[in-house]
């Protein structure tokens, strides 16, 4: 079922750390991971390993920019 992709982009610029626009396009595995990821970095942000974590999370997220739309449902070419 196609979803809007309109919607998917605005859950990516609003939640996307938290890997809720992964979810609405049914990718709840790794939106789920993507959660766990930022709250387990931000409770240990006090040390390296939180740094790291986010650091990772970002990425993620810069990364879904390119791909939430094909997600989405969007026939890209």
């Amino acid at each position: 079922m196609q979803k809007s992709v309109a919607l998917a982009y605005v859950l990516w610029f609003f939640l996307g750390y938290l890997g809720i626009h992964r979810m609405y396009c049914g990718r709840v595995g790794s939106g789920v991971a993507m959660l766990a990821l930022t709250v387990f970095g931000t409770l240990t942000v006090g040390i390296l390993i939180g740094h790291i974590l986010m650091m990772i999370v970002g990425i993620w997220w810069l990364i879904d920019l390119f791909l939430t739309a094909k997600m989405a449902g969007f026939p890209l070419r």
